[in-house]
């Protein structure tokens, strides 16, 4: 099968193949997750299992923890006076 393919083709399909591997990382380095870099080392190293892969997903793309409250939060966090 792949041998049937062009040159340009086979080059096409690793790129492909190689941005879905690497998805975590790129998600994770897009959106500024602080641990980007163990999330890179997972995906790299051991995102060659199905598990691994997943689990740099799941992180990449969690919901981000921020000390900041929305103000809305911080409204009613407060006591009225």
């Amino acid at each position: 099968m792949l041998s049937d393919l062009g040159a340009l083709a086979a080059i096409g399909l690793a790129v492909l193949v190689g941005a879905i591997y690497l998805l975590p990382s790129l998600i994770a380095f897009n959106r500024g997750v602080e641990r980007r870099w163990m999330i890179l080392f997972i995906n790299v190293f051991l995102g060659g299992s199905v598990i691994f892969w997943l689990i740099a997903l799941y992180l990449a793309t969690r919901k981000v923890k921020t000390t900041e409250q929305a103000p809305e939060q911080a409204a009613a966090a407060q006591p009225a006076a």
